[in-house]
């Protein structure tokens, strides 16, 4: 097992600036071997692939040369990357620009507007394609606590999966509430640097099974 041992596969815009293609080779040190670079740049994904490459080579690696402000572009991207992959269970919105450094009074309108497509509209963009596909694939682990937030129809799309687990239900907020309260007491003085999960763990059967979400 690889670094932190992570299965499934990724897509990361701005890979193929120098965080961006810290956090691909990151993704693949821990164990991601499929990862879908996105950039502007294709002098930067080569940069990119060949660093993959050099470090981890068995990694499945799909540049994919994008401007995230085109709406049809980034659909595109997300539809090659499903195509290739089969699903996505890691989306870092990683690219952004920066405006010239200058006083608010002396920036240009184009400059703003430049900023704000790539940084917001950009970024929207990818989410809702995240979004689209992550609804529709299984969840490697999937984490949901009895809320509001959890509509009657999230709690059909979960029910098979609610079944399977030992106690059959969500976690309530109170069993939430009480772990909180607990991890801010005297009684877990000595606890420091680890995870307390008391939400319901959710495993797909198919996990080990399907080569999809290796």
């Amino acid at each position: 097992m690889a670094g932190l041992g992570l299965r499934g596969a990724a897509l990361i815009t701005g890979a193929g600036g120098a965080l961006g293609r810290a956090i691909t080779l990151q993704f693949a040190r821990d164990g991601v071997r499929r990862i879908a670079a996105l950039d502007l740049s294709d002098k930067g994904l080569t940069e990119t692939a060949e660093a993959l490459k050099s470090e981890v080579p068995n990694v499945e690696f799909l540049p994919i040369s994008v401007d995230i402000g085109d709406e049809e572009q980034v659909i595109r991207a997300f539809g090659s990357t499903v195509s290739k992959f089969g699903r996505i269970d890691y989306a870092i919105n990683n690219a952004a620009i920066a405006a010239p450094f200058l006083p608010t009074g002396e920036t240009t309108i184009a400059d703003f507007e430049r900023v704000q497509r790539v940084n917001l509209r950009g970024t929207w963009l990818c989410e809702r394609e995240a979004l689209k596909q992550m609804v529709n694939q299984e969840p490697l682990e999937a984490l949901f606590i009895d809320t509001p937030l959890v509509t009657p129809v999230i709690r059909t799309l979960l029910g098979p999966q609610i079944d399977r687990t030992p106690m059959g239900r969500l976690a309530n907020p109170e069993e939430i509430a009480d772990a909180v309260v607990y991890l801010a007491s005297d009684r877990a003085s000595y606890i420091t640097g680890s995870v307390l999960s008391v939400s319901l763990t959710l495993r797909s059967p198919r996990a080990d099974a399907d080569p999809q979400f290796r």
